[in-house]
């Protein structure tokens, strides 16, 4: 059994990917703080292992990634590991292309300069990982699937996007690829750097909101909803491009993994914790 020497400070404990996370490291009994991102106070760093920094922002609150630079000031003062949770959404859009760690084409708008300064203070830390992700999703307030079904319920009948296509990933599944590069982050000083993670099978806009409404039909009566496939529909309003991630699986052994399966689990949990009216 592999023991994690770190005692990990999840930075953004509050956002999607933080609060998958932190279930993830309390379930395998790793120790961890959990810290809201935009917090000023200087953090108490606890002697009961090597420090590292996992920085969980959100695309839903894009000040995360401003605030998260400040959080590397830290980590280089305890020469601490640090990991950072970015988005595919720092190249331009390219409906055509999977971006690999290689390719350069960045995105020359606003979020696109934040998503690239925070990556760049990053790697002046000593030991860092950044984890740039696809069309992350929880079925929460901000993200697409939530927004998909709340036009649903208001609408009944909506028009989506059937021509881009986008690579939905969900949160729970970045916070376990994050767990599994944690747990191997000491074996070697050959893992640092960026790599890449979406989950399987890019789809549109539309055939997204199909798989979404199937699965939130089992919980609430959806029959009136009628979708409708327009080029100019609804489609997210951050556009996250589609990724080559073989560069994670052959240095982590980490597969990309379905993301049907992932919606129907989010799904359940949006149901359970009595979001309909969220």
């Amino acid at each position: 059994m592999l023991v994690n020497p770190f005692y990990s400070y999840v930075i953004g404990a509050d956002r999607s990917v933080g609060q998958c996370l932190t279930r993830a490291l309390a379930t395998e009994n790793y120790i961890y703080k959990g810290v809201a991102i935009e917090r000023q106070e200087r953090l108490s760093v606890q002697s009961a292992g090597q420090p590292f920094f996992v920085l969980t922002p959100s695309l839903c609150h894009p000040s995360d990634f401003s605030d998260a630079m400040a959080w590397a000031d830290l980590a280089d003062e305890h020469d601490a590991p640090v990991v950072l949770v970015s988005s595919l959404a720092v190249f331009a859009a390219d409906d055509g292309h999977r971006f690999s760690e290689q390719d350069n084409d960045y995105c020359s708008s606003e979020l696109g300069i934040v998503l690239m300064a925070a990556e760049q203070r990053i790697r002046q830390c000593r030991r860092h990982l950044i984890l740039r992700v696809g069309q992350a999703f929880a079925v929460q307030s901000g993200d697409f699937a939530h927004t998909l079904l709340t036009r649903i319920r208001d609408n009944g009948l909506i028009q989506v996007d059937d021509q881009r296509t986008f690579s939905p990933t969900p949160d729970d599944d970045i916070a376990n690829v994050l767990l599994a590069m944690l747990k191997q982050a000491d074996c070697s000083d050959d893992l640092w750097g960026t790599y890449h993670f979406c989950g399987v099978e890019p789809v549109t806009s539309y055939a997204f909101a199909e798989a979404l409404l199937a699965e939130a039909g089992q919980f609430e009566d959806l029959s009136e909803a009628r979708l409708m496939e327009h080029s100019e529909g609804l489609a997210p309003v951050i556009w996250t491009p589609n990724a080559d991630v073989s560069q994670l699986f052959y240095t982590f052994g980490i597969k990309r993994k379905p993301w049907r399966t992932g919606l129907g689990r989010l799904v359940r949990r949006y149901y359970r914790a009595g979001s309909t009216d969220s």
